[in-house]
């Protein structure tokens, strides 16, 4: 921001002793080479929060046009010694001790103001080459469900044939591998093409909750890309914010349309091929067998399973399941993992929604401890915490308004979204698993 537009602003008279006291100007550049360009206002505020928001807003656009975007901001130099909205701790006067509103008011966030400059305010705009990754990526997501879909089904490979295919050295021949010259396919193609479609539309159905809402909200999107993985079809996708945000409950809403609609659909599948998992359900033919010692590998969905199907047919070394189960259990961890607080991912744009930057960086923790740990996700720990890392770790800021807490209810549900995630990614403990009779094996999960 030039030198002159900040004078000119101080001089606006938009700040003062009745609305927002200026204690400090900074340049976000001095901040550091991620802090963005633009200035930083910090300062003790004396008026409803919203309406000094509001008039600096007004006073921004009528002194420079479409020049500079306003941000509202938790203040991100406040000590501990700063009372939440300005001031010392504890110097709260008569009025605000006799006033519910004023009490809840001293428990907010102390806040900031950042004046930005317009193209800054908004993320980067969509170019080719990013469309075409992001179609690339679709392709991948499709083969990598139709990949899961084949090893779902390869138990129903001869056993002469699995038994070849155990031996690496057998690759380098191009010998039929026995057993597969007079095998008929056609229960294998025809309980492994639900898998793939159904993994497909699950991931597509989340992408388009996002949507939904997005365009109700008045929020841009850019291309989604997804990303692929050999053992659930996918981690889920990445989809970037295209606009700048009004406030958190549009984030909020755009963050949780995406599971509800995928964990929507998961669990609808999930519990059709759990009902047709019962005998004369659907013909033996389609039915895939399970080793039952794989259902340890969620605490929540494994609790489900055994409930559904009964403790006689988890108790047993495998069981025949429906490939809708398959595909339910798949989107449904997928969704679990997008629903952990961390970063951009949708439970860590819900958490920072509903309680915060500071909820957000604690949650975070945990969670990159309990996928460092392995306890959340198992085998998918350690490559989905890499890919977080890399492709998810920071939070969203581009929000108008970053400080006005959401409804309760959401916040509600922020909750209740985060610990069912992490009911679903915790494996049974041993002892778990042995009392509720899910597998007859100990579990190779833990």
């Amino acid at each position: 921001m030039e030198k002159s537009d900040i004078k000119k602003l101080k001089e606006s008279g938009v700040f003062g002793p009745l609305s927002f006291w200026v204690t400090e100007v900074k340049s976000l550049e001095a901040m550091g080479p991620n802090a963005g360009a633009g200035v930083l206002i910090r300062g003790n505020l004396r008026a409803d929060r919203m309406k000094v928001f509001q008039d600096l807003c007004l006073k921004v656009q009528e002194l420079f046009g479409s020049k500079y975007e306003v941000l509202m901001i938790e203040d991100p130099e406040a000590s501990n010694e700063d009372g939440p909205l300005g001031g010392l701790a504890g110097s709260s006067s008569e009025s605000s001790k006799s006033s519910g509103k004023d009490a809840a008011a001293a428990q907010e966030p102390r806040v900031a103001f950042q004046v930005v400059p317009a193209a800054a305010a908004t993320p980067p705009a969509t170019n080719g080459w990013k469309v075409t990754v992001a179609g690339i990526l679709l392709l991948l997501l499709v083969g990598s469900s139709v990949q899961l879909s084949l090893v779902a089904n390869i138990t129903k490979l001869p056993k002469e044939t699995l038994e070849y295919l155990t031996n690496p050295d057998n690759y380098s021949t191009d010998m039929l591998p026995p057993g597969l010259a007079n095998w008929d396919p056609s229960s294998y193609i025809a309980s492994a093409i639900p898998i793939a479609i159904s993994v497909i539309g699950i991931n597509l159905m989340h992408e388009v909750g996002h949507r939904i809402a997005a365009v109700i909200r008045g929020v841009k999107l850019g291309p989604t890309y997804f990303v692929p993985n050999l053992q659930i079809g996918s981690f889920g996708g990445i989809t970037p914010l295209q606009s700048l945000l009004k406030n958190r409950s549009h984030l909020w809403d755009v963050a949780a349309a995406g599971p509800i609609a995928g964990v929507a659909t998961s669990l609808a599948l999930l519990l059709i091929g759990l009902s047709q998992s019962h005998p004369g359900g659907l013909p033996q033919e389609l039915l895939v067998p399970v080793p039952t010692q794989l259902f340890q590998g969620s605490l929540l969905l494994g609790s489900i399973t055994r409930f559904a199907l009964g403790s006689d047919a988890l108790a047993r070394p495998d069981v025949l399941i429906s490939p809708l189960v398959i595909a339910g259990w798949c989107g449904l961890i997928t969704n679990a993992l997008n629903l952990l607080p961390v970063g951009s991912l949708d439970g860590g744009r819900m958490v920072q929604a509903a309680f915060g930057m500071q909820a957000l960086s604690l949650s975070a923790f945990f969670s990159y401890v309990g996928l460092g740990l392995g306890l959340l996700g198992s085998s998918l720990s350690l490559p989905f915490g890499l890919y977080v890392l890399i492709c998810q770790r920071s939070a969203e800021k581009y929000i108008q308004d970053n400080v006005s807490p959401v409804a309760g209810t959401k916040q509600t549900a922020t909750a209740i979204a985060v610990l069912a995630a992490v009911l679903v990614l915790l494996p049974m403990a041993p002892e778990v698993a042995e009392s509720v009779g899910v597998g007859a094996n100990p579990n190779l999960f833990m």
